[in-house]
């Protein structure tokens, strides 16, 4: 179980650490988000394993595709990792760059999505 406890005294402290350092240099505060961004999303991945043994669980009973299920989880990857990215380029500033990361983390997801769509025309193909 994710102590949430922990996750939100990172927080509080990195974002403390990122006022008292903005004031010295803005690039500081940037280095302390970066690390604490990196720190929370590595003990996350740690902790989504059960979650995903979980998953994979109730797929294998519904007897579902695998192949749907690694959409899924790659799909989960492409939207925390382009939410990351876009976050930390809201924070610097730079908006325009994480409008782009939206657009590319978008174009990633239909392009993991295409094989879905393939396989929706054959059932309605096949109902008709």
């Amino acid at each position: 179980m994710i102590n949430i406890v922990s996750v939100a005294g990172i927080c509080i402290i990195a974002a403390v650490l990122c006022k008292l350092f903005g004031s010295v240099g803005s690039e500081y505060s940037l280095y302390i988000k970066l690390a604490a961004a990196a720190a929370l999303m590595s003990a996350l991945i740690l902790f989504i394993s059960p979650v995903a043994e979980t998953v994979r669980s109730i797929y294998e009973r519904a007897g579902a595709d695998e192949e749907y299920l690694t959409i899924l989880f790659k799909s989960l990857g492409i939207c925390y990792i382009t939410q990351f990215a876009c976050d930390i380029c809201r924070d610097s500033g730079e908006s325009a760059l994480a409008s782009q990361a939206e657009l590319a983390g978008k174009l990633s997801l239909l392009i993991l999505a295409l094989p879905l769509f393939d396989s929706l025309s054959e059932i309605v193909s096949g109902l008709i």
